[in-house]
């Protein structure tokens, strides 16, 4: 599985939950949305005021997950992967983030530069894409999607 099909499921599935370790040294989860990829990197942003930016600080590695429901259940996917967080002050990355989002455009006032916009890309990556059909234990069927494993 190649990174744009990693980018691609991630913009189809809108929604992804991000597990960090909290400051309290407890799991957090919350709702984020995967922005761009660009120059071979997954980027997210988040506001220097946030929890989840002073956990990043610390202790940079995450878990993700994200899955949209189908109609059909049997056939739906969810993706999973664990990274490292790295924040960088790139411009160009923000301003194609103000582009594409509506609600980061609102929040910051549709100024790449405000203090509070981060930025950050995931490295180490390593995950899977799978179907909630395809059960360890159970018998396999060929109208189940096979597991892909990806590392970049």
């Amino acid at each position: 599985m190649e990174l744009c099909e990693v980018a691609a499921y991630l913009e189809k599935v809108g929604l992804q939950y991000m597990a960090t370790v909290g400051l309290d040294g407890k799991p957090k989860v919350r709702p984020v949305q995967f922005m761009v990829e660009h120059d071979g990197k997954l980027w997210f942003c988040t506001n220097s005021k946030k929890s989840m930016y002073a956990e990043l600080v610390k202790n940079p590695w995450i878990d993700l997950c994200g899955s949209k429901l189908l109609e059909n259940e049997i056939q739906t996917a969810w993706i999973r992967l664990s990274a490292e967080a790295v924040f960088e002050e790139n411009l160009e990355v923000k301003k194609m983030i103000m582009e594409k989002s509506a609600i980061v455009h609102e929040l910051y006032e549709n100024n790449a530069e405000h203090p509070l916009f981060k930025v950050f890309y995931l490295k180490n990556i390593r995950g899977s894409l799978n179907n909630l059909g395809h059960v360890k234990g159970l018998s396999e069927r060929t109208d189940f999607a096979k597991l892909e494993e990806f590392e970049f």
